[in-house]
């Protein structure tokens, strides 16, 4: 391959197993693996050229060098529901109430599972339920039934 001229404040990525010996001139600003996706899971991806987000799902993904993991901020009542391990077919007509849900949590510290923003929000949708989900894009609602 024919050598690249590269200009000051330039990124790339050199992709693939290999041995790279950079030069006094450049700084490896980070190392990149494979994020494994399951076909349920998801992560959120920015591009930091254009800023556009997009959600990747179900495939395994490498970030290219102009991409970084995004994360949504979402309220706490909204990860509160999201982290509780609820049975969503027993437990449906319960209200959790987010000050009980806090005490609970400063009394359980060193069990409190680290919540990651950058996973794409899932919700599963018992048998005989009904879930209204909102599109800010183009701002419409569906009604989807579960499952």
């Amino acid at each position: 391959t024919p050598p690249v001229d590269r200009q000051p404040g330039d990124k790339w990525m050199l992709k693939g197993p290999m041995e790279y010996i950079p030069p006094v001139e450049v700084e490896v600003v980070s190392k990149r693996r494979a994020i494994p996706l399951h076909d349920n899971e998801g992560i959120y991806v920015r591009n930091t050229n254009t800023g556009q987000v997009r959600a990747v799902i179900g495939s395994t993904y490498m970030m290219g060098e102009d991409e970084e993991l995004w994360e949504k901020n979402l309220p706490t009542i909204v990860r509160t529901l999201l982290s509780a391990e609820r049975d969503t077919t027993a437990d449906r007509g319960d209200w959790v109430n987010p000050n009980k849900q806090k005490k609970r949590k400063n009394d359980d510290l060193e069990d409190e599972e680290v919540f990651d923003a950058s996973r794409v929000v899932t919700f599963q949708v018992p048998h005989n339920a009904a879930v209204q989900i909102y599109d800010y894009k183009s701002k419409k609602s569906r009604v989807t039934f579960g499952p």
